[in-house]
Order: structure tokens, then sequence, then C-alpha cells
């Protein structure tokens, strides 16, 4: 269990619940057209949710949870076994963030484990705090040079 934070008007749809060394973001009103899930790690939204996943990001950051979580080892790869299916059958989440845009869409891919509840209109990830870095920046890079409103 952790702690669910106030979310802020630059979040937008997103909403994060903080915990010991990974926090939760979820996206409220992801309808399926709106929000698709690809695959077992990747998810498509919205590209104007491009600047709302950094502000829910920074909201992560400034808890006092990101100061306490003990930081990876110089050189340590990060171990993405968790995000392996419960059966062990198939390839476990990409250690690193791929970002594109497609139009509209903005793709994600990175480690993690995406739940698309169509039912709830419910996106859901758990990410661990030492992905967060990279995440923010492949967002950054794949839509620098978009006209985005500020979230």
């Amino acid at each position: 269990m952790g702690a669910l934070q106030e979310p802020t008007a630059a979040m937008g749809p997103y909403r994060v619940e903080i915990r010991g060394e990974s926090f939760y973001l979820n996206r409220i009103d992801a309808p399926a057209g709106v929000v698709t899930q690809p695959g077992r790690y990747e998810v498509t939204v919205p590209v104007a949710d491009a600047p709302q996943i950094p502000a829910a990001l920074d909201q992560v950051t400034g808890h006092p949870q990101w100061q306490r979580w003990t930081r990876p080892a110089q050189g340590e790869q990060p171990d993405t076994s968790w995000t392996l299916p419960p059966d062990k059958q198939g390839p476990a989440a990409d250690s690193h963030w791929t970002v594109t845009v497609d139009g509209d869409r903005l793709h994600i891919r990175g480690p993690w484990v995406v739940h698309h509840e169509v039912h709830r209109n419910l996106l859901g990830t758990e990410l661990g705090y030492r992905d967060m870095t990279e995440l923010r920046k492949s967002i950054t890079d794949a839509t620098r040079d978009l006209a985005l409103p500020a979230g």
C-alpha cells in the first residue's frame, strides 16, 4: 500500500500513488480507442499526454519518499525479471524506454507492466524510481519538436 497523491492540474488524467521503491501511475478516463495496449509492456496514449506524464513524475520526485529509496550501484544493470508473466513464459520487459510519436499518438514501451481495464476506463502501471529519469528524457526527446500545450 502506498500514499495517494492529490493530482495537480498539469497532470491531466494522471494519478500517482507513492510506494517504497516504486510508484503507481494511473490514467483515469482511459477508454478503448483513446488508450490502447498493444502489448504487456507498451501503451499508446494521445500525444497531448506528453506534458502530463512528466508532470506526474514531478509529483513523485517532489515527495519525501523519492529521497529515501536506495539508488543502484554505479554500473548496475536494470533487472526486469519482475515483469515476466505469472507463468514465466515469454520475454521480460525491455530494460530501457522507447517512446515514439505516430501522428496524434504517443507510443511508450519500457520496463513496466501495463494494465488497461477497459471496463473501468483505467490505465495503470507500476514504475521503479530508477526508471523515471530515462522515461522523462525519452518522452521529452520524442516530442521536442511538437507544439504541445504546457501541462
